[in-house]
């Protein structure tokens, strides 16, 4: 079952921001698997989102070593971000990643419809 902790859907990503979040920065699940390191951003057209749907807004494209290339995270599922550590924890675990299939392209994406917001060295 996936569960986010943020009240609002913009929460986590503006924590990401705050916090300077890097690119190459270790992400891990819940379970405490290493899922890889971050890329950057890649946001979905705002009229196109519903998230009843899945249609999320934002996601975090992270390069998996399991997943043998990018995953696209729903900023949704970031749970926090420690700068000092270099480590971001998803709210959820491994077996989600897998179930959710966010190996997959996003649509918005392959149709060159995103908007990427590169993250910082």
């Amino acid at each position: 079952m996936l569960r986010r902790k943020h009240p609002h859907p913009t929460d986590s990503i503006d924590m990401l921001r705050s916090k300077e979040l890097r690119r190459f920065t270790d992400v891990h699940t819940a379970d405490g698997q290493r899922l890889g390191v971050t890329l950057r951003f890649i946001h979905r057209p705002i009229e196109d989102v519903n998230v009843e749907q899945k249609l999320y807004r934002s996601f975090l494209i992270v390069q998996s070593l399991p997943h043998a290339g990018p995953v696209y995270v729903p900023t949704l599922f970031i749970d926090a971000y420690d700068p000092t550590a270099n480590r971001l924890t998803l709210s959820v675990d491994m077996d989600t990643v897998m179930n959710e299939v966010w190996n997959r392209e996003p649509d918005f994406v392959a149709r060159g419809q995103g908007v990427a917001e590169e993250l910082p060295a």
